[in-house]
C-alpha cells in the first residue's frame, strides 16, 4: 500500500472513531420562568416620556436601572443599557460616557435644565429578560397528573415522565378549557412625579408594549425532524394597563373583554351562574325595646328635618382584553402588542 493512501485511510478511521456530538436538554414542568404547561411570558416595552422643568434651576432626575433610558437632545449621548448575564443571572449595565460623567450622589440619571422640555425613552428590552409570571394550569386532577419531565436530544423528544392519580374511581379526572393565566398589572406613569417634585412635570408619553408568550419545551424542537407536539389551549390578558392612558392598535385583535370572557367560560363548560340569595336568618334580630329613644325624622322641638340621602361611590369594574389561544403544530410563540398614549392637557 502506498504511503499516501495509507495516511488517508488512517485519517478516515480517526474521524469515524470520534464520538457523535449530542445536544441534550431536560425540561421540568413547571420550571424556571415558565408554568406547568411550559408557558413563559416576557414583557418588552418602550415609552417616550416628555418632561419639563418649571424651576429656575437645574434638576437631576434619578433613573431606575430597571429601565434602559435614552435622552433625546444634542447628540443623544446620554443613555443606560442593561442586559441579563447568562452565567450569574444578574443584570449587567452599560452607561454612556456622558452619563458616567454626570452622576450625582452615586445615582445614574440626567439633568433637566431651567425651563427645559426634554424627551426621554424608557424601555425594557428583550435583553432584560423581564418575565411576568403565568399561573399554573389547573383542573380537577391532582397537580402531578400528566407529563412533568421532558428530555430532548438534538431537538427531538427521547423520553419523559408522567405522573398519575392513584384512584381507581377516576379514569377521567378533568376536562380542559382555556383558563386565564394572568391578570394585568396597573402602572401609573403620570402619578410618579407630583409626589417627588412640584417643578418637574410630565407632559405626555406614548409607546409600545409587547407581551411575548413562549412554549418553552416545544421551542427546543428544531422543526427539521418528526417530533412529538404538545398543543396548548389557554387564555391570557393584557399584561400591563397604563392608568388613565389610551390603549389602542392591539395586535393581534383580542378575542373578547374580560366581562365577556366570564360568560364565555360558563357557556363553554356548560355551567350556569348561580345568584346568591340573602339569608335573613343570619341577620341579628333587633329588639324594639333597645335604646332609650325611638329614632324619627323629627327633632325634640317638633321640627321636621329632611332625611339625608347617602350615595355610595360607583366603582367602575376593570375590563380588559383577553386572548383565547390555541398553540398547535410548529407554533411555539405568540407576540401581543399595543400602543399607549397619555397627555396632560392641563400643562
Amino acid at each position: 500500500m502506498k504511503p499516501k493512501l495509507l495516511s488517508i485511510l488512517v485519517l478516515s478511521l480517526l474521524f469515524l472513531s470520534f464520538p457523535v456530538f449530542v445536544s441534550s436538554e431536560t425540561y421540568t414542568l413547571p420550571g424556571e420562568n415558565y408554568n406547568n404547561i411550559g408557558l413563559r411570558g416576557q414583557l418588552i416595552m418602550s415609552v417616550n416620556v416628555t418632561l419639563i422643568n418649571l424651576a429656575p434651576y437645574p434638576k437631576f432626575i434619578v433613573a431606575n436601572p430597571l429601565y434602559d433610558f435614552k435622552v433625546y437632545r444634542q447628540d443623544n449621548g446620554e443613555w443606560l443599557v442593561g442586559h441579563r448575564e447568562e452565567t450569574s443571572g444578574g443584570m449587567v449595565y452599560t452607561p454612556s460616557p456622558k452619563t458616567m460623567n454626570s452622576t450625582l450622589n452615586y445615582r445614574l440619571g440626567f439633568w433637566v435644565y431651567p425651563y427645559e422640555t426634554v424627551k426621554v425613552e424608557f424601555s425594557i428590552t428583550s435583553e432584560h429578560e423581564y418575565y411576568l409570571p403565568l399561573r399554573d394550569y389547573r383542573d380537577s386532577c391532582p397537580e402531578d397528573v400528566g407529563l412533568y419531565i421532558l428530555e430532548y436530544e438534538n431537538g427531538s423528544l427521547v423520553r419523559g415522565r408522567i405522573g398519575s392519580y392513584e384512584n381507581l374511581n377516576s379514569p377521567i379526572c378533568g376536562v380542559a378549557y382555556p383558563q386565564l393565566l394572568n391578570y394585568p398589572l396597573v402602572i401609573r406613569f403620570n402619578e410618579v412625579l407630583p409626589s417627588m417634585d412640584g417643578y418637574i412635570k410630565m407632559l405626555k408619553y406614548e409607546g409600545v408594549v409587547k407581551f411575548k408568550i413562549t412554549d418553552v419545551p416545544d421551542s427546543a424542537d428544531d422543526n427539521s425532524t418528526s417530533k412529538v407536539e404538545f398543543p396548548l389551549f389557554f387564555a391570557v390578558s393584557q399584561p400591563v394597563i397604563f392608568h388613565n392612558a389610551t390603549m389602542s392598535d392591539f395586535q393581534p385583535n383580542y378575542s373578547m373583554k374580560y366581562s365577556d370572557y366570564l360568560n364565555f367560560i360558563l357557556g363553554y363548560r356548560g355551567l350556569k351562574a348561580t345568584k346568591g340569595t340573602k339569608d335573613s336568618s343570619q341577620e341579628p334580630q333587633k329588639d324594639p325595646s333597645d335604646g332609650l329613644f325611638k329614632l324619627t325624622n323629627n327633632l325634640i322641638s317638633g321640627a321636621t328635618i329632611k332625611k339625608p340621602e347617602i350615595k355610595e361611590p360607583v366603582v367602575e369594574p376593570l375590563d380588559f382584553p383577553i386572548w383565547v389561544v390555541y398553540m398547535g403544530k410548529d407554533v411555539n410563540t405568540l407576540e401581543i402588542s399595543y400602543r399607549v398614549k397619555w397627555n396632560n392637557y392641563r400643562g
